[in-house]
C-alpha cells in the first residue's frame, strides 16, 4: 500500500471487509442451558442429539410420579443466530396433567413473549418444540405466557405505589419461605363506609396456569386506572396472584412442595393447619378472618387456564342474585356486551355438586357466597389477550354489582 494515499487505503480496507464472510454463530451446547432459573424445571436432564438439537427428559411434581414438571429453561449464552430443536420426553407410563397440553412461549428480554407450539398433538410422553433463529444470546422459555415469582413480585411492588393499594403478607410458602401476598384495592377516602361496600376476592390456585394470572393483572390494571374510580369507591377487592410461589422455578404445574393440587385443597369444615396443604391453609384462614369481619366477601373468583377461550362458570350463586341485582343472566349479558373481541364464552351456571375441596366452588359451600370458576384462555397466545379478558370481566363485575352491598 506504499503508493496509496491514506484515504484510498482506508476505502480499500472497508471494501475488503464488506465481502469478508460473517462470523458464524457459536453452536449451542448442553452447558448453555439452565433449568434452575426463575422459570425452571426441577430434575430435568438434557443431552445433545445433533447440531442445535437437544433432548430434555422431565422429572415429576413432588409425590406425583405421573404429573410432569413443565419444560421451562433458560439459554444463558450463545443463542443468537441459532435455531433450536428441543425434543421433550416424560417417561411415566400413565402421564397426567401433560407437559404438552398447552403452548409455550420464549422471550429474549423477559417481557415480550412469542408463542411456540408443539409439533405433534399432545400425548404427554414425547413432543418437539422448534424455535426460529434467536436474535439475542440469552433466551427464556416457559409455559403459556409465563409468569415467574420474580415477575409477580415486581408487579405487586408496582401496584403498591398506588394510594388505593395495600399489600398484606398473610404467610410464607412452605419450601422457599417466599411471601404469600394478598393485595387489597379500594379507595379508603370514599364517602361510602367500608362495611357497606361489595367485597370481591380474586385468586389463582394452579401456579402453572399463567394465562389466568395475566387475566388477574388485567383486572388490577383496570381497577387502578381512571376508569376504575367508581369500582374503588363502592367495592373492596382482594387479589392473590400466585398461591404457590415456589412452583414457577420448579416447573410445578398445579402443586406446592407437598405435591398437593392447590385447587383441591379447601376444607369446607374450616381451615386446618394439621391436615391441609400449607399455602391453602394460610389463604383459607385469611379468608375466614375476612368473613368474620365487618367487610365479608361477596364473591370469590377462581382464575384458571383450560382449553379454548375464557369460560366463566357460576358454581354457586349468592343471595345478591335475583330480586336484589337481577338474575345471573344479566351478568352474562353485561360480559357479552363488553367483550367486543370475543375472548370470553357466555357465562353459564353449573351449581356445586359435592365438590367441597375445590377453591372454585367450596367458598360457596362454606359461606353461601357467590363462587365463580373462570377457565379457558389456552388459545390466547398473547399477553394482551389475557389482560383484555381480565379488563372485560372486572368491568362487568362493577356494572352488575351496582350501588352498595348494604344500602
Amino acid at each position: 500500500m506504499g503508493n496509496l494515499s491514506f484515504g484510498m487505503a482506508f476505502a480499500l480496507l472497508l471494501l475488503t471487509a464488506s465481502f469478508a464472510p460473517a462470523a458464524s454463530a457459536a453452536v449451542l451446547e448442553v452447558s448453555d442451558f439452565d433449568f434452575n432459573g426463575p422459570l425452571g424445571s426441577e430434575g430435568a436432564t438434557i443431552e445433545k442429539v445433533g447440531h442445535n438439537h437437544f433432548l430434555v427428559t422431565l422429572s415429576h411434581a413432588p409425590n406425583q410420579p405421573n404429573w410432569a414438571n413443565m419444560a421451562q429453561f433458560r439459554i444463558v449464552r450463545n443463542a443468537k443466530g441459532n435455531a433450536l430443536r428441543m425434543d421433550v420426553q416424560f417417561t411415566s407410563e400413565k402421564p397426567l396433567y401433560l407437559f404438552d397440553d398447552y403452548f409455550y412461549s420464549y422471550s429474549t428480554d423477559g417481557s415480550r413473549w412469542k408463542p411456540v407450539l408443539w409439533e405433534q398433538k399432545r400425548n404427554g410422553k414425547f413432543n418437539t418444540l422448534l424455535f426460529p433463529p434467536f436474535d439475542r444470546d440469552t433466551v427464556e422459555v416457559g409455559h403459556q405466557v409465563p409468569m415467574s415469582h420474580r415477575t409477580a413480585l415486581a408487579l405487586i411492588q408496582g401496584w403498591s405505589q398506588s394510594p388505593y393499594v395495600k399489600v398484606e403478607e398473610i404467610g410464607r410458602s412452605l419450601l422457599g419461605r417466599r411471601p404469600l401476598y394478598r393485595v387489597r384495592i379500594t379507595d379508603d377516602s370514599s364517602p361510602h363506609p367500608a362495611s357497606k361496600r361489595w367485597v370481591h376476592y380474586i385468586g389463582n390456585e394452579h401456579p402453572g396456569e399463567h394465562n389466568a394470572q395475566w387475566r388477574i393483572v388485567g383486572m388490577v390494571e383496570w381497577l387502578l386506572s381512571d376508569e376504575g374510580r367508581d369500582a374503588r369507591q363502592r367495592s373492596i377487592f382482594y387479589i392473590t396472584l400466585m398461591m404457590s410461589p415456589d412452583a414457577p422455578s420448579k416447573g410445578w404445574y398445579r402443586v406446592n412442595a407437598q405435591g398437593v393440587d392447590m385447587n383441591r385443597s379447601y376444607h369446607v369444615k374450616g381451615a386446618n393447619a394439621a391436615t391441609q396443604a400449607h399455602e391453602s391453609y394460610v389463604r383459607q384462614k385469611a379468608l375466614e378472618d375476612l368473613m368474620a369481619s365487618d367487610t365479608p366477601v361477596t364473591t370469590y373468583w377462581a382464575m384458571h387456564t383450560w382449553t379454548g377461550i375464557v369460560e366463566p362458570i357460576i358454581r354457586g350463586a349468592g343471595p345478591e342474585f335475583g330480586a336484589r341485582l337481577g338474575p345471573w343472566e344479566k351478568l352474562r349479558d353485561i360480559i357479552e356486551a363488553l367483550d367486543t373481541n370475543d375472548l370470553i364464552k357466555p357465562l353459564k351456571l353449573k351449581p356445586v355438586a359435592g365438590e367441597e375441596l375445590l377453591w372454585s366452588a367450596a367458598p360457596h359451600s362454606q359461606f353461601g357466597i357467590t363462587a365463580v370458576l373462570v377457565e379457558g384462555a389456552s388459545v390466547h397466545y398473547q399477553k394482551e389477550q389475557n389482560l383484555e379478558a381480565g379488563r372485560v370481566l372486572i368491568q362487568a363485575i362493577t356494572q352488575f354489582y351496582s350501588g352498595l352491598r348494604v344500602e
